[in-house]
């Protein structure tokens, strides 16, 4: 019997969004890490802008569950993104540790022109005026890019 592919949600996003998706999942520095090939000054310089990415994500978050709390219809959506928020955290103290091994000093990290675009875009998603569907639908996107990135389904 020939498995039905399933066509979910996930999937009609990344063939709607196809070259961004595959720009952002495929860059070759993305690639180096999953087959460990990646240079070393570049894993620093990733450990050192992912931590500040992280660092300006945690806010951002937090403002799509406090929206969650106030418009979402799903009682689960708080519990999913608190669950997330603690993940954070987690994901913080990892860098911490990973840049005092690796010797880089966390306060003297420049952001990367690309990083500081990033985070601006994230302020951009905290004002009020957004929907709560607006802003969990960014950061659905932008988790889905991240785990597929680094942890990408087969066949992708």
């Amino acid at each position: 019997m020939v498995p039905v592919k399933k066509s979910g949600m996930i999937d009609r996003w990344v063939k709607k969004h196809l070259v961004l998706y595959t720009g952002a999942t495929s860059h070759p520095f993305i690639l180096s890490i999953r087959d460990g090939t990646i240079d070393f000054s570049s894993f620093k310089r990733w450990l050192g802008q992912d931590y500040i990415f992280v660092r300006e994500f945690v806010p951002f978050t937090a403002s799509v569950l406090l929206k969650a709390s106030k418009n979402s219809d799903d009682s689960s959506d708080m519990e999913v993104i608190l669950s997330g928020l603690a993940s954070l955290s987690d994901e913080i103290s990892w860098f911490k540790q990973e840049a005092a091994k690796w010797d880089v000093p966390l306060s003297d990290v420049i952001v990367h022109k690309s990083n500081q675009n990033y985070c601006r875009f994230l302020e951009s998603l905290m004002v009020p005026e957004l929907e709560y569907s607006v802003v969990v639908t960014a950061l659905w996107a932008i988790e889905t890019v991240y785990q597929e990135s680094f942890f990408p389904l087969p066949g992708r």
